[in-house]
């Protein structure tokens, strides 16, 4: 695997991440979900650090519904993106704004991204709170 990837799937994985932060701030788990991870039928995994993996949309779904009540906002700053053929894998950090203001939460994140026939999907997620370094 290289050790960066090409500047084109760096520029949909930073239009898919952008997309993610408009679900997120409209509150809208479903289509966050929708939009960012692969379909239901390729068996998308999350795992958030303190529990049990969640296959398919509706568990995933459901976890995010519990961080869009939480937090009014999430910016993804990349990292580290490398990528082969139809995999990619990105290492970042995550910003959440608590609804009613406060200090921003940070997590880190690892995602697996695989091409799909319509655009790059995440196909498994693990975040966890705290910085990535």
């Amino acid at each position: 695997m290289s050790n960066t990837a090409p500047d084109a799937i760096k520029a949909v994985i930073k239009e898919r991440s952008d997309l993610f932060e408009r679900n997120f701030a409209a509150g809208d788990a479903a289509g966050l979900v929708r939009d960012y991870y692969v379909s239901d039928d390729l068996e998308p995994v999350v795992s958030a650090g303190d529990g049990p993996a969640l296959v398919g949309h509706a568990a995933i779904t459901a976890l995010f519904e519990g961080f869009t009540g939480a937090f009014e906002k999430a910016r993804q700053v990349p990292r580290f993106i490398r990528a082969d053929g139809d995999l990619a894998y990105e290492i970042s950090n995550s910003y959440l704004t608590p609804k009613g203001g406060g200090e921003e939460v940070e997590y880190r994140y690892v995602a697996t991204w695989r091409r799909c026939d319509d655009t790059w999907r995440v196909d498994s997620d693990f975040f966890a709170p705290g910085p990535l370094v």
